[in-house]
């Protein structure tokens, strides 16, 4: 007897079918238009805030461009220079002792009490150039200036260093420096004009000088006419030795109509009418 054995026949193995990548459609134009559109908004919203939030400095104004004006006079950025230059020593002064600010980059610009060293030293350089401004123009008015502007003066100051330097050149005996710095001519023409105005008020009657006026000036003044001062005297009491009304006369007139015009010059400043152009102002630097 056969036995027969039944084979069991493994089930062929069918090879896994490899998967397919799907194919990329292409975008369709509008939305690749769509999306250029707001890449291109993005850029420029960016670039928008960027320069905003670090705005570039303002160029520094021309030496010739109106900072201000004075009762009506122009007053150039290269005129308020001169004051930003004289008053800056003693602007530092000021907040080194009152705020022991030290000096560095940023000195000029850190405020103290809500203000900065450069708006404290901008706003003393316009009082003292609407001083100046007030009394150039009094003198343009009463005969002793011709043109009272800042470009009338330079003129003027350039012909004065052209006449020295041919007086030396000519072996001429010339008094004072041969040349003047600008900011030196200035203060020697202010100089001249401040007496010469005194004058011209007192001797016009703007100032007036009544006897009874310069008498009580020299009751309350009288120790300023002393021996010291003075090559005449009177010995009064325990050695002092003061000048009488009748030798001191021409003195007490001198200082009378000095207080006199002082006083006149402080209300002339005080009414003055005085407009800045605030971006031109704010473009000087003072570093």
């Amino acid at each position: 007897m056969s036995t027969k054995v039944r084979q069991i026949r493994k089930p062929a193995t069918r090879p896994r079918p490899t998967p397919t990548r799907p194919q990329h459609r292409p975008l369709p134009w509008w939305l690749l238009a769509a999306t250029a559109l707001a890449l291109a908004a993005a850029i420029t919203t960016v670039s928008l805030l960027t320069t905003h939030s670090t705005p570039k400095p303002a160029a520094a104004p021309a030496l010739a461009t109106t900072v201000a004006t004075i009762d009506g006079q122009a007053i150039p950025v290269r005129e308020l220079n001169l004051y930003l230059a004289q008053e800056r020593a003693a602007t530092f002064s000021h907040f080194q002792q009152k705020y022991g600010a030290d000096d560095g980059p940023a000195f000029w610009t850190t405020a103290h009490d809500g203000q900065t060293p450069a708006d404290y030293l901008k706003k003393h350089a316009l009082a003292d150039v609407t001083k100046a401004t007030v009394q150039l123009t009094l003198a343009h008015r009463h005969g002793l200036l011709d043109n009272p502007s800042y470009a009338a003066f330079l003129v003027n100051w350039r012909s004065e260093n052209a006449r020295r330097q041919k007086a030396v050149a000519a072996h001429q005996v010339i008094y004072g420096p041969v040349q003047y710095t600008e900011p030196n001519y200035f203060t020697y023409i202010l100089g001249n004009i401040d007496f010469d105005l005194a004058e011209k008020l007192s001797r016009t009657g703007v100032i007036k000088t009544p006897d009874s006026a310069l008498r009580a000036y020299y009751a309350a003044h009288r120790s300023e006419f002393q021996l010291g001062h003075h090559t005449s005297s009177t010995t009064h009491g325990s050695g002092v030795q003061t000048l009488t009304f009748a030798k001191a006369r021409k003195q007490v007139r001198q200082a009378y109509v000095g207080d006199q015009y002082e006083a006149m010059m402080a209300d002339l400043v005080r009414s003055a009418e005085v407009k800045t152009i605030p971006s031109v102002l704010a473009a000087i630097s003072v570093d």
